[in-house]
């Protein structure tokens, strides 16, 4: 999309083409319209201390069943026209902790929050490594490969799933499933769509259900059971704060995950010079990291969501008591107020500022350490064994089917 197919600052934060490409759109809001209300319903934010100062206050901006926008049926919480289903769906997400407020998020939040410290995430150091390999031994006999069919695809959904407790002969149907209810996010492009995702939440539901019980009756060495055996123990959980639980902790840890990994690679192998000065110098890796996280976050369009719980006048606009509030955070990251010539990828670059990217505040993303982890160890491994590792892509486009990941990333490996 550009600036002049944008009309007068409405463009649509769903469509194909501004995901495929929204830096342009993304600066002209930034520009002449950073507090904008979109034509989904909702407020989005473009300037890194406005989305900050949103994060921050969770006074003023509530998380608690926060929704998306008018254009969807679940963001009005069952009303309307919404079918039975729709309402039990918008029940289970208002049960997540991450659409919750203190206390009760900061309750659920403390039962998770140690399985993501880095302390565990460093101990899963030889299961991360032996996953990576294990993927790089099979992609790397082709020849050329899949960045992220072969392999940053799968890295993170395996790690997550056996963090969790779901069994790998489930992690597939678990993960298929799960990325179909994410079109529940978006308006209603289609009946047949919209039935298509509504049947797959109510699939995983039913899954997750039926796992918990199977963990009551026999626990195990993963998350599922430590947070049975903290309900038990202290009551801290009811069924539904458990099975969302669960899901907000495979997004998480997992989904988001392999976006970072992929995109990554590519901008590293794309900046030839800069992928050179990194398998030169591995002190690079850690500030490599935070500017893929600065430069390409998961999905640079619609991201994080509030709701006002006061009248808010911000840049001459009230958002009023309410109104749903969406921090662009990706849009954020490129803030040129914040960050010097921002639409540069530089690994070297000395950040002024924390990238937005996990958020900030008491809803900072509980998988943090492990994308960074996992990230890192996946980049190094490649440019041990494949220093000259070469793009075959060069021109990647979003996927039709998930428009925040590329739809394929070819390389060829060359032996070192």
């Amino acid at each position: 999309m550009t600036i002049a197919d944008s009309g007068a600052l409405a463009p649509d934060l769903y469509d194909y083409d501004f995901e495929n490409d929204p830096a342009e759109t993304l600066i002209r809001l930034r520009r002449g319209d950073p507090v904008h209300w979109s034509r989904h319903g909702f407020w989005y934010l473009t300037r890194y201390d406005d989305c900050a100062m949103v994060l921050k206050d969770p006074i003023r901006f509530s998380s608690a069943a926060a929704g998306w926008g008018g254009d969807n049926p679940l963001a009005r919480q069952g009303g309307g026209e919404a079918s039975k289903t729709e309402k039990g769906l918008s029940r289970t997400l208002a049960q997540s902790f991450n659409q919750m407020d203190a206390p009760d998020h900061t309750r659920i939040r403390a039962l998770v929050v140690s399985a993501f410290s880095r302390r565990s995430v460093e101990a899963r150091r030889g299961r991360i490594l032996e996953v990576i390999h294990g993927l790089l031994d099979t992609a790397g006999a082709k020849g050329r490969f899949d960045l992220i069919g072969d392999f940053a695809f799968h890295v993170p959904i395996i790690v997550a799933s056996e963090i969790i407790g779901i069994p790998a002969e489930d992690r597939e149907a678990f993960r298929a499933a799960f990325e179909l209810t994410g079109r529940l996010m978006a308006p209603k492009r289609s009946e047949a769509e919209w039935t298509e995702a509504l049947e797959a939440g109510r699939w995983v539901g039913r899954y997750v259900r039926d796992l918990i019980a199977t963990r009551r009756a026999d626990p195990r060495d993963d998350l599922i059971s430590a947070l049975i055996a903290a309900e038990d123990e202290r009551g801290a959980l009811s069924d539904a704060e458990l099975s969302s639980a669960i899901s907000t902790i495979y997004t998480a840890a997992g989904t988001t995950t392999e976006r970072m990994i992929s995109s990554g690679l590519y901008l590293l192998l794309s900046h030839a010079e800069q992928w050179r000065a990194l398998i030169s110098d591995r002190a690079l890796i850690a500030p490599a990291i935070e500017e893929i996280l600065r430069f390409h976050h998961p999905t640079q369009s619609t991201s994080t969501n509030r709701r006002c719980t006061v009248d808010v006048e911000l840049r001459g606009k009230t958002l009023k008591a309410g109104d749903t509030v969406r921090v662009g955070l990706g849009a954020a990251n490129r803030d040129p107020e914040v960050f010097t010539d921002p639409e540069r990828f530089d690994i070297r670059r000395e950040m002024a500022a924390p990238v937005l990217s996990f958020g900030v505040g008491p809803h900072f993303c509980i998988g943090a350490a492990l994308a960074r982890f996992e990230a890192r160890l996946a980049i190094e491994a490649i440019a041990d064994r494949w220093p000259g590792l070469t793009l075959v892509t060069t021109a990647p486009v979003k996927d039709p089917r998930r428009h925040d990941r590329y739809r394929e990333l070819i390389v060829q490996a060359v032996p070192a």
